[in-house]
């Protein structure tokens, strides 16, 4: 009787849960598997458990930020050299995201999960060994491929699991791990650097890792049954030449100082880089499983709001990587206290995220987008007049407004590019949309770099230039500097010639303060242009509305 009382229990137990009748139409028998295991919270267990293992991947892209000092002294680099730390990252994640349709179709979310997160672990403990410059590219590289295929993965689940009415809300609570990571990073990098050293940095993110692997272990779906006989091939020239591409012009842009603008080398990496890109448009047009669909910015929806996420690229991960230097290069402040100088700025992120999402669920996004770029360049505009002397709480309060700012920017610029688009172009919608944000982030790192280092050379330059004898007020303050050094014990020509010194450092110090300030600058101007350009989009439309035609050049000139 016992027992056949606890087969009858364990019979019901293994019976599915009924199907939330709010899943959406394009939910795939996998997934409507896991609905039919886990119940209506599925949705919210799969969320959280995508949002740790982003957390992980993506803490990595900026903890490297505030090591960075650390790195150049250890290895002897330029900025030209040290902003490969970032750059490797972002262009390997950014080609990694057009290959996770492939891989999910073929393989399914789950394995592929499995295999980034390897990958990510793997190449935070080489990072952590590395004694040369080409290892720490190469560990930054795998970590950067693992982010790349886990980001748009997640934005695909959340549209496959969340009904319309819900998605801008999940949306908006995803992006609060993939925004607090840049805002987390530099605190924990910090952190790391001041306890034991540059080396922990790559590390201090794996324990995340490990905890997303097994919590996705059994809330990941396997793949597709479907998905029709067959697998679907790798678009490998696609790739090739996208990567060939990017790192073309990455290496252009980052030796330009060194080895000349008009130099032959120069010029030959940026033909080849324009060449492979060009060679990579048509391909793509005729493959017919395209690493980056075309198709996708055939909505003029779509490639509108494309400009405002690789905008949002360029903000981000652009001021992650100039505030934490500048508070260590110029203000001397330690690697933690520049770190933690971002956490106030992650938990306006947690408030606004939320809300801007909700947002987006309920008015026209375009008056969400014009506020948060409005905001962003106000915030950019106020720390291009940072000096050495600038408070503490003061750039916090900028930093907070910059973050505030990029809230309203990312939730309805990547809900609206992929409401563009009909269901069969979904997956390739979400990969289009990470690739925007991590090629924009790519490259605005890599141009404010080696803008950061030209307008040094520009400034120590100018400033150099009127310390001649023929300047009374340079000759008088040498003397007094000399006179000083005297009174402290110096013999008289060592105390005559550390008086040059001294003024070597002040012309440095005011060098470094002027070419910060021209690279934030830049980047208030190019949220001007942003906001202009937002005169591009549509009214977005719903889902449930039929989508637009593509676009023509009539449209595209046209008002909306």
């Amino acid at each position: 009787m016992t027992a056949s009382r606890a087969n009858s229990q364990t019979s019901r137990a293994r019976q599915p849960k009924p199907l939330p009748d709010d899943i959406p139409p394009m939910a795939n028998k996998a997934v409507r598997d896991r609905f039919a295991q886990f119940g209506p919270a599925y949705r919210w267990l799969l969320l959280f458990a995508m949002l740790t293992g982003s957390m992980g991947t993506l803490l990595a892209a900026t903890t490297i930020n505030v090591a960075l000092p650390a790195i150049i002294g250890a290895f002897g680099l330029g900025q030209d050299q040290a902003q490969w730390m970032s750059t490797a990252f972002l262009a390997s994640s950014t080609i990694a995201m057009l290959a996770n349709a492939w891989a999910m179709t073929n393989y399914g979310p789950r394995a592929t999960y499995f295999i980034a997160m390897a990958m990510f672990v793997a190449g935070s403990l080489l990072g952590a060994v590395s004694s040369s410059l080409g290892l720490l590219i190469v560990a930054r590289a795998m970590q950067g491929v693992a982010a790349g295929l886990i980001q748009p993965m997640s934005m695909f689940l959340i549209f496959q699991t969340f009904p319309d009415k819900q998605r801008g809300t999940a949306i908006g609570i995803f992006s609060i791990g993939v925004v607090l990571a840049p805002a987390f990073g530099p605190a924990l990098g910090g952190i790391a650097v001041d306890l034991a050293s540059w080396r922990l940095v790559f590390v201090a993110t794996v324990p995340l890792a490990i905890a997303a692997l097994a919590a996705a272990s059994f809330l990941m779906p396997d793949v597709d049954p479907d998905r029709g006989a067959g697998r679907r091939p790798l678009d490998w020239c696609g790739l090739g030449l996208l990567t060939i591409a990017i790192i073309s012009l990455l290496s252009a842009f980052a030796g330009g100082n060194r080895d000349g603008w008009d130099s032959d080398i120069t010029l030959l990496k940026i033909t080849i880089g324009l060449s492979a890109a060009a060679a990579f448009y048509f391909w793509e047009k005729r493959h017919p499983f395209p690493a980056l669909n075309p198709a996708i910015f055939a909505y003029r929806q779509f490639w509108s709001a494309g400009l405002i996420i690789a905008a949002t690229g360029v903000a981000i991960y652009g001021s992650t990587y100039l505030i934490p230097l500048f508070v260590q290069l110029v203000q001397h402040y330690s690697p933690t206290a520049a770190g933690i100088m971002m956490i106030p700025a992650g938990l306006a992120m947690v408030v606004c995220f939320p809300l801007a999402g909700r947002l987006t669920d309920q008015v026209d996004v375009r008056f969400l987008l014009a506020f948060g770029i409005v905001v962003f360049a106000i915030s950019a505009y106020l720390l291009s007049h940072v000096s050495a002397l600038t408070p503490y709480w003061t750039l916090v309060f900028w930093v907070v407004l910059s973050r505030v700012g990029i809230s309203f920017c990312m939730p309805p610029a990547n809900t609206t590019a992929v409401r563009a688009v009909p269901p069969d172009l979904l997956a390739s919608a979400t990969g289009g949309a990470s690739f925007l944000m991590q090629i924009g982030g790519a490259f605005g790192v890599n141009l404010l770099a080696i803008l950061l280092q030209r307008r040094l050379l520009f400034h120590g330059d100018h400033l150099s230039a009127g310390l001649t004898e023929a300047n009374p007020q340079m000759t008088y303050s040498h003397a007094m500097q000399a006179l000083e050094n005297q009174a402290a014990g110096m013999p008289q020509l060592q105390a005559f010639q550390t008086a040059f010194s001294e003024f070597g450092r002040q012309i440095s110090a005011e060098a470094s303060v002027l070419a910060f300030r021209d690279c934030f600058l830049v980047a208030a101007l190019w949220f001007v242009f942003v906001f202009f350009a937002l005169g591009l989009m549509p009214k977005p439309r719903l889902e449930g509305q039929s989508p637009p035609p593509a676009s023509t050049p009539a449209e595209v000139s046209g008002t909306s």
